[in-house]
Order: C-alpha cells, then structure tokens, then sequence
C-alpha cells in the first residue's frame, strides 16, 4: 500500500512496471470490466485515439456557454426552497452535460440511479466479492443502452463520431462501447460526487465560497485535490522491481491512496487546508500518464460554472442537515445532502 505522492505518481507512470490489465497476470477479467481504464498497450493506444478525436471534435464554446446557461436555470429553478443537492441538482445537471457531449437524449433519472449503485459497488470487490454478480448486471443494462445510443443518437456528439469512425478503426468494437459506457457513467456520477464533496468543502470553510471567483481555474483544482473523491487506485507488478526503497514482486497487487497522496506534505504545503489559490498544484485527481481521466475537462467545467454561479447569486447557500455518505472504501461521495440557497 502506498500513501506517499512520489511513490503513487512514479506507479501510475510506469507502465513498463506495473498494470491496470490484471489479465496480465493471469487473472480472469469479466468481458464487461474490459475497457479503456484496465488495458494496456497494444489494445489501448487505438482506443484512447478514437474517444479523444471524437470528444476534441465537440464544440466546447458551444458546451461552456449551455452549461453555465443549464446552471443558472436549475439554480433559479430551487431558490427558495431546501432541496437535496445531490438528486435535484448534481445529478440532473451532470447527466444532462455528459449526453450533451455524447449528443444522446438523456435515460429516465430514476432508472439510471437505481442502476449506478452497484457499478460504484464493484470497485470495492476487492474486499467484498459479493457485490461483483449486482455489479455486472447494472453494466449490462448500461451496455444495452451503450448499443442503443450506437444507432440513436443526434448528428453532432461522441457516438456520432465514433459510429462514422468504428467500422474503419483498428479498435475493437466491444472495448470502444465498454469505454463508452464508462464515459458516460463516470462523467455523470463521478462529476456529480466532486460538485456535492466540493459544496461540503466550501461550507466548511467560511468565505471559500467568496474566493472561488477571483481564481476559478486554481480553485477547481484546488477542489479536486482536497476531495480526492477517487480515493484508491490499483495497479498490478509486472516485474521484480522497488518502490519507495522497498521491494515489490512480480504479480504482487499495489494499492495507492490517492487520497493520502493528495495531502503529501512533502509536495503540498498545509496539506489538509482548503487554499482556492494554491499553485502549483500537481494532485493525482485525475490519475496520471496513459489511464489519465478523459473527462477530467467536463467535470471541470461543471465545477467552474457551478461555484461562479453560486458565488455570484447564491453565496449564502448552506446545508439544512449533516451529509448522508456512500459506505464506499474506493470512491468518496454524498448519497444526500439538503442544502437551502441563501443571498
């Protein structure tokens, strides 16, 4: 297990060393659980290669401007009233930005949080192997989606792309729609998690919320580092080698605390203050080298726009009770949090 930042970034980077494709070593992978995030070269570079030219061909302009006008007209919509931010306003406004990118019509909400529980469940399978069965038939209703999407879907977006592209590109049809479905799941459920670990922070450190505006760009990061809501990461040896002066063996498991990593004080000064300004700010939030988060943009995008809007109408905005936490070991989140709009 390692918790120091050197030793977590040097993991994530080496990839000559270590492994996110535990096939590699011989373990049995679900066909479902194959996707951008558990391979390796060769099977990754024509994959990464796809989703990034279709993501790069979206006109983000266009994204910026209808996500800061989707921010404004939800909050409009609940001042006044104490709401829970999570289901009323994380949520919502994340699914809709994700199918804007991936240009399809977003699913019924009530459907797809009664089917992402069990996926988030799965990364924990390590340490409890009983939620893998759940898991894999919530991908599977996802994947059917992913195949629907595949046919149904506006001329502009991702799966319009990437429909055109796929019958003449060197990746394999199964691991593109995994990755997909992967980019849609993470790019409603994990940036709905920073927004709502990112109010908690905010609130819990009177005047924050005033702040965010004079360095925005700093402040996101800022945000994601001291939520750390990717909390563990795992990677495979594929080699006799040494992290951190110690020895690791070939096929041993490593596990990295990012969220430790993140609050190493021997690169981040005050580790476990919230500072909006704080430069530089290399975090592992997003992971780091090949298995780099793909939707890191998006996600900060919505936090920017989000907190700017807050900060300029709502600055008094507070929680109405104490946080309802997800029981997760890998991923931090919020399952509720009623919140009241204040000027």
């Amino acid at each position: 297990m390692l918790t120091r930042y050197a030793d977590c970034a040097a993991v994530l980077k080496g990839l000559d060393r270590f492994t996110s494709d535990w096939r590699r070593l011989g373990e049995r992978t679900p066909a479902e659980l194959v996707m951008l995030q558990t391979v390796d070269p060769p099977d990754h570079p024509p994959v990464r290669r796809l989703l990034t030219a279709a993501y790069r061909a979206q006109d983000h302009a266009a994204l910026v401007r209808r996500t800061e006008q989707r921010v404004r007209r939800r909050l409009a919509a609940l001042a006044g009233t104490e709401f829970d931010f999570v289901h009323r306003l994380a949520i919502p406004l994340t699914v809709e930005t994700i199918c804007e990118v991936l240009g399809v019509d977003p699913p019924d909400l009530d459907w797809l949080t009664s089917v992402s529980p069990p996926v988030i469940d799965t990364m924990d399978g390590g340490l409890r192997p009983e939620v893998i069965p759940a898991g894999l038939a919530a991908r599977a209703e996802l994947d059917a989606l992913m195949e629907h999407w595949m046919v149904e879907h506006r001329p502009d977006g991702m799966f319009a792309y990437i429909s055109k592209k796929l019958p003449s590109a060197s990746a394999d049809r199964r691991l593109v729609l995994n990755s997909l479905r992967s980019t849609f799941h993470a790019g409603f459920e994990s940036s709905a998690r920073l927004l709502t670990l990112s109010l908690l922070a905010l609130t819990d450190n009177p005047g924050s919320l005033r702040e965010f505006s004079k360095s925005p760009d700093l402040a996101v990061e800022e945000l994601i580092r001291y939520t750390s809501q990717v909390q563990v990461l795992a990677r495979g040896c594929l080699t006799d080698t040494e992290v951190g002066g110690r020895k690791v063996r070939k096929g041993e498991g490593v596990t990295l605390i990012i969220g430790a990593a993140n609050r190493d004080p021997a690169v981040f000064s005050d580790p476990d203050a919230l500072r909006l300004d704080r430069t530089p700010n290399p975090h592992l939030g997003f992971g780091r080298g090949l298995h780099a988060c793909l939707g890191a943009g998006v996600a900060s995008l919505q936090t920017r726009a989000l907190f700017t809007e807050l900060a300029r109408g709502y600055p008094a905005v507070r929680p109405g009770a104490e946080p309802v936490m997800w029981d997760s070991g890998t991923l931090r989140g919020v399952r509720t949090l009623p919140v009241e709009l204040g000027r």
